[in-house]
């Protein structure tokens, strides 16, 4: 909030757009996957248990992560991407890169 005060959680009225962690690699931890709107681009941030869960969900979905936070939806979003770079210096994995 302190880089763009305009980001908002996005609330899901019908249950059918809502997320779980049953849409996401082993490790996701219940109850975190959740919506964020950043300058008008929605994604998803899903908490893990592990950096390493969470490096290893991105490198599936190939997709960002910062610690262990992956950052879905990201990729091919110019604003998203210049924003998880920025702010969080969040990585997309290299299909060879290692999650340790």
């Amino acid at each position: 909030y302190d880089f763009d005060k305009s980001i908002e959680e996005v609330r899901v009225k019908d249950k059918a757009d809502s997320i779980n962690c049953g849409m996401y690699p082993e490790g996701c931890i219940p109850m975190s996957p959740k919506r964020f709107k950043i300058r008008l681009v929605e994604m998803i941030v899903v908490q893990y248990r592990s950096e390493a869960q969470a490096c290893a969900a991105a490198k599936k979905l190939d997709q960002y992560y910062v610690r262990n936070w992956l950052l879905d939806d990201v990729k091919g979003e110019p604003v998203l991407e210049d924003f998880v770079k920025k702010v969080y210096s969040a990585s997309n994995p290299r299909p060879d890169q290692e999650c340790e």
